[in-house]
């Protein structure tokens, strides 16, 4: 009986051992711990990448199977697309010096393209990416919208005063979007890709979310759905009524009000029958996809940031 009682004791392990593997399992989790944190850093940022890449080849797809763009993207404007402010949720991108403004453009820049309605986004929304919508908006070609689009804010770009995302010129903007952008000539006009655009179960089966590191940025809370930038010339455009006369313009409003295009004895049009750049006869076209994250990433930014983790 004494035997038994000494091997039972012997079976089991002392307070002191215990102790010691405690205080080694503690240590290899912190060894493991920073380890965890790059494997999820590098997923992170393979998945955007993936992601962008992913559905800017989709849109190229529609364009070239369906002759144009697809309608109902989120237009990323709360209330109304003719007066009403950028999406509240927008993850950073509309203080004093970030990377989104409201530019005027007209609807004909966009039907001409294929856009022929876009997503009115719901401002009072208590899941800022999966319902983000509240309704549908025609798009008219005799009518001028405010859009989001990303802004260069040159020498007045203080990351001190407002740090999330200010882009300062557009050789930092080329660098994000991986081309050559010229703001002075463009706008370039961001929306986002939902499930009710026209491309899902056509080119894509499902609209991609990039899902934020941070809790506080996580898609219910702000929009997480990656952004279409389509490059759209300002100025110098040309409206041309019935009988070929051709005045400048910088938005629809100019076109319709003008002496020359209003004469309708002599046939011109009441509405701008072209919109295109003058001197190049260029019209509004995609170019990229964009992640709207606390400063803007798109496809140069994120495959940097990807082969960056990838070799550290």
């Amino acid at each position: 009986m004494k035997n038994y009682n000494k091997i039972a004791r012997q079976a089991g392990m002392t307070l002191i051992e215990l102790t010691v593997v405690l205080l080694v399992l503690i240590g290899l989790a912190g060894l493991m711990i920073p380890y965890v944190g790059g494997f999820v850093s590098k997923t992170h940022d393979a998945t955007g990448a993936d992601s962008l890449a992913s559905l800017n080849s989709a849109i190229q797809r529609y364009d070239n199977q369906f002759l144009g763009s697809p309608s109902d993207f989120d237009s990323l404007m709360d209330t109304s697309l003719t007066a009403g402010g950028i999406y509240g949720y927008m993850m950073g991108g509309t203080g004093t010096n970030d990377y989104l403004k409201t530019v005027t453009i007209p609807g004909k820049a966009l039907t001409d393209v294929g856009i022929n309605s876009l997503m009115v986004m719901n401002g009072t929304t208590t899941d800022a990416t999966f319902d983000a919508t509240s309704a549908t908006a025609a798009v008219s070609s005799g009518t001028d919208y405010k859009l989001a689009a990303l802004s260069v804010k040159g020498s007045t770009c203080s990351m001190t005063a407002d740090p999330m995302g200010c882009i300062s010129n557009d050789a930092d903007l080329s660098k994000i979007l991986g081309r050559t952008v010229d703001t002075a000539n463009n706008d370039y006009v961001v929306f986002g890709v939902g499930q009710s655009s026209g491309m899902i179960g056509k080119t894509i089966a499902e609209a991609p979310v990039h899902f934020a590191k941070t809790g506080a940025m996580s898609a219910a809370n702000k929009y997480n759905r990656i952004l279409a930038v389509y490059e759209i010339p300002v100025g110098n455009f040309q409206c041309m009524g019935g009988t070929a006369v051709t005045v400048q313009a910088t938005t629809l409003a100019d076109c319709v009000t003008n002496a020359a295009l209003t004469n309708t004895a002599a046939g011109e049009m009441t509405v701008a029958g072209m919109w295109t750049d003058m001197a190049m006869n260029r019209k509004a076209k995609f170019i990229t996809t964009a992640m709207p994250m606390m400063m803007l990433e798109g496809i140069g930014g994120a495959l940097a940031s990807h082969y960056s983790s990838v070799n550290n």
